[in-house]
């Protein structure tokens, strides 16, 4: 019996060290962004494990996907992919290689997301062919694998109340012992029961009777046997795992008496095995580099993609602290905040600098799970991370593109203005002067509209690089849209310098242009703006030199002027415009128009958004783009903003009471309205009047105004949508969003600006900005809108990028709200392919 209990107790040794294995490799699971599974190869692709990664990855529960004949994989693979799919896989199964693809799935709400499946085909225990491997998405592992079971059975009495069957029998497989445990083991109630029940053990109980003889044989040549593993039949006919330790009894004359010996029950460490053989497997074929170090700090394991993008090979680097694979760049509080985390919440995620074995330095992101024992001790930390070259590649493209002019690389509005803010700056603190010249192409319009796009694009380029080259590298140079250019003399330049610039800059633009082999001219009209003589502020210098610039169109082209104060007339004028707003906004004069949203993957029109037209009692209809920038200058704007959102939602009430299929609003806020901190509460209020629900409304905000400060849109975002509000991304890509703020933004939209759109089908780089912003929008979880869409081309480019919904004159140009009802009511869902002109056919 001593010698029973020593084994057991090393059995328990054993038991605990797997658990052990499991926990680590379970956290490891834990780690990974991505579904572990196994399927049969059947027609359904019958998932019969999958790891909780499903959730975030597909939008189904692992018990939903499991033996699920109404959602199976076959289901969630998009119809499209399946044939292609299996037949790579079955031709990987045939070659008896690993096999990796990729498709697209459609979650459970609907979403299509491309996965890659990595995996291999291997028999299971009962001999069917299944399928293991690891899908994975690009959004963030959060999939946490089933906890391991790991409690075991312990000694409370070497007999009676073992917790593991113990038993004697003879040769020919008759019990003569028995104790409850065995009996419990093997489905019996009572030791007596089952002993008068399994008179056979060979034939009865072993699954495979020549496991019986296998112990026989063992038992005569070794007179024991250690973790004899078999499987066997249970009462009810269900089968487990065994593992039997045993020795041969013999008498005082060495004469046989018995086999006497412990059972244990190792189906669950049979089901463990094969779980972490699963997880070795996903530790091996994952992209991801994983690397595994103990409580020191020590490398202790790495896997295949560990050396991929390190170029390290494990044995290079086992025994060694990571920090062989610094680069040196990352700050050193970075590293101090790391294990600050780790101390604290046992994880850590953040981007670092590394270097290859090749010597080449890369930025990862990094994720650190500490891995604890039972007693609560650190026992392992495991890292995962990829190489993120290419998205802050990215990164930076969409900071170039924020900051320059795509058509001719120059300095944006956006970059102007900063560059102007630091001049200006720099002359406040030294008292030095610099002169803005703002310049417009003459007859550029006529150009652009006789000879084409191509004409005046080129024509603009071949300005700005004459520009340029006229000015110092210390000036500054920039487009601010159209054929209008922008050009800072800083540096204490005066009025002399500025007028010695403009003579040079007037005589190399109109010097004339070879263009498609043909002979082109243009001249400019320059107005000139000193600072501090005729402004303090960035605003006003832009103001005064647009007033000298048409005074010197006035004055008849191709000179500069410099700004006087008698050129205010048109100063007047807009105050006329203002006192006009004023009355117009008292004695209502405003109206709304809607412009409708078509859903691409539904063709149904899902939306509408509200826009302000000035019904002005001489002029007639005003577009907003005449009147909102003198409102906002007037500071009514908030006043007018609050009309809209008012009227807006009288409206949706309206035809909610008409039996409308239900619309989403999108409503522009100003930023006094987005930053105004009872503008929740007031629209809670308006949605009761007219009894409505917030998740019809859609608020939407400029890019520039999101970014002002990034921190407080963080906080009035999350008041908003709190409420159960949605926020859009208005005009995104004409300013710029830092990635780092626009994932913290609670929204639900990005819309792109229609002067990305309008060109997409001749500019390479408008197309690319809308293809990077659709799936910037989509690795954060975002819809995307596109505006001004007017044209089919323009709208199958952006289905094919996987842009989401639209809406532009294509649809139908913004309208009142009685033809928005009779389009909706007189026009179903549109099939693919088919014409979207809606207005037009109504």
């Amino acid at each position: 019996m001593q010698a029973q209990a020593g084994r057991l107790r090393r059995n328990s040794f054993l038991t605990a060290r797997a658990v052990d294995r499991t926990r680590i490799l379970d956290t490891l699971v834990n780690n990974l962004e991505g579904m572990v599974y196994r399927c049969l190869d059947d027609e359904h692709w019958t998932m019969v494990f999958v790891s909780q990664g499903s959730t975030g990855l597909c939008g189904y529960a692992p018990a939903e996907i499991v033996d699920n004949a109404f959602i199976s994989w076959e289901n969630i693979t998009h119809p499209e992919d399946r044939a292609r799919i299996r037949e790579q896989i079955r031709r990987a199964a045939r070659e008896g290689q690993r096999f990796a693809v990729q498709y697209r799935i459609q979650t459970a709400d609907g979403e299509t997301r491309w996965v890659l499946e990595r995996g291999i085909t291997v028999p299971d225990e009962e001999g069917r062919v299944v399928i293991e491997g690891f899908i994975e998405d690009v959004t963030p592992r959060q999939a946490t694998l089933d906890a391991l079971a790991h409690s075991e059975l312990r000694y409370r009495h070497i007999f009676e109340y073992a917790s593991e069957g113990i038993f004697q029998t003879t040769r020919e497989g008759r019990y003569l012992a028995a104790n409850p445990a065995l009996a419990r083991l093997y489905g019996y109630t009572t030791p007596e029961e089952l002993m008068a029940d399994l008179s056979d053990i060979e034939s009865r109980l072993y699954v495979d009777p020549e496991r019986r003889r296998r112990f026989r044989h063992l038992m005569a040549m070794h007179g024991e046997v250690i973790n004899f593993e078999s499987e066997v039949r249970r009462r009810d006919g269900s089968c487990i795992w065994i593992s039997e330790n045993a020795h041969t009894v013999r008498g005082p004359q060495g004469e046989f008496i018995c086999y006497e010996g412990t059972v244990q029950d190792i189906s669950e460490r049979k089901r463990n095995d094969e779980h972490l053989r699963l997880l070795a497997t996903v530790f091996s074929n994952s992209n991801e580099a994983i690397i595994v170090t103990d409580a020191e700090n020590r490398i202790v394991a790495t896997n295949q993609a560990f050396t991929k993008l390190t170029g390290y090979r494990q044995e290079e680097v086992l025994g060694q602290n990571p920090r062989i694979l610094s680069a040196g760049i990352t700050p050193p509080e970075v590293y101090r905040e790391m294990w600050a985390d780790l101390e604290q919440n046992g994880a850590w995620q953040g981007e670092l600098w590394d270097r290859r074995r090749d010597g080449e330095a890369y930025p990862k992101w990094l994720s650190i799970s500490m891995v604890r024992d039972s007693a609560g001790q650190v026992q392992n930390y495991i890292g995962n991370f990829i190489d993120i070259s290419e998205m802050k590649a990215s990164e930076e493209q969409i900071r170039h593109l924020a900051h320059h002019d795509t058509l001719t690389n120059l300095p944006n509005r956006f970059s102007l203005n900063e560059k102007l803010a630091q001049a200006v700056g720099l002359c406040q603190r030294t008292g030095m002067s610099l002169a803005l010249m703002l310049i417009d192409l003459d007859r550029f319009k006529a150009i652009n509209d006789t000879l084409g796009h191509h004409v005046g694009d080129e024509l603009l380029i071949q300005v700005a690089k004459r520009l340029s080259a006229t000015v110092r590298t210390s000036d500054i140079v920039a487009r601010l849209g159209g054929d209008e250019f922008v050009v800072v003399l800083p540096d204490g330049a005066d009025a002399t310098d500025a007028a010695h610039v403009a003579d040079k800059i007037v005589r190399a633009i109109s010097a004339p242009y070879l263009i498609n082999g043909q002979e082109q001219r243009t001249s400019p009209s320059i107005g000139i703006c000193l600072y501090p003589d005729d402004a303090t502020e960035i605003g006003d210098l832009l103001k005064n030199a647009d007033v000298a610039m048409y005074h010197a169109k006035a004055m008849g082209r191709g000179n500069f002027q410099f700004f006087t104060e008698g050129m205010n007339a048109a100063t007047t004028r807009r105050l006329s415009l203002e006192s006009e707003l004023r009355s117009g906004l008292e004695r209502e004069q405003f109206v709304l128009h809607y412009q409708p949203q078509l859903d691409l993957r539904s063709g149904r029109l899902v939306g509408v958004e509200a826009l302000i037209r000035w019904n002005h009692p001489s002029r007639g209809l005003i577009p907003p783009a005449e009147f909102i920038p003198v409102a906002e200058e007037a500071g009514i704007i908030d006043a007018i903003g609050d009309w809209v959102l008012q009227e807006a939602c009288r409206q949706l009430g309206a035809w909610r009471e008409a039996g409308l299929d239900p619309l989403r609003m999108s409503i522009n806020l100003s930023t006094g309205q987005f930053l105004d901190k009872t503008l929740p509460a007031r629209i809670a209020e308006l949605l009761e009047v007219h009894g409505l629900h917030a998740g019809l409304l859609d608020l939407e905000v400029t890019e520039s105004v999101s970014m002002a400060s990034p921190n407080e849109t963080i906080e009035v975002m999350r008041a908003l949508t709190g409420s159960g509000l949605s926020l859009s991304i208005d005009d995104f890509g004409t300013g710029y969003s830092s990635l780092a703020y626009l994932k913290l933004f609670p929204i639900r939209t990005l819309k792109i600006d229609r002067s990305f759109v309008k060109d997409i089908e001749t500019d390479p780089s408008d197309a690319d900005i809308c293809d990077v912003t659709v799936l910037l929008a989509h690795r954060l979880g975002l819809e995307v809108v596109a505006e001004g869409v007017e044209t089919e081309a323009q709208l199958k480019f952006l289905r094919s990028i996987g842009c989401e919904k639209i809406q532009g004159y294509l649809i139908s140009p913004p309208v009142p709200a009685a033809q928005i009802e009779s389009l909706v009511r007189r026009h179903p869902p549109i099939e693919a392919g088919g014409s979207v002109i809606l207005w037009q056919a109504a």
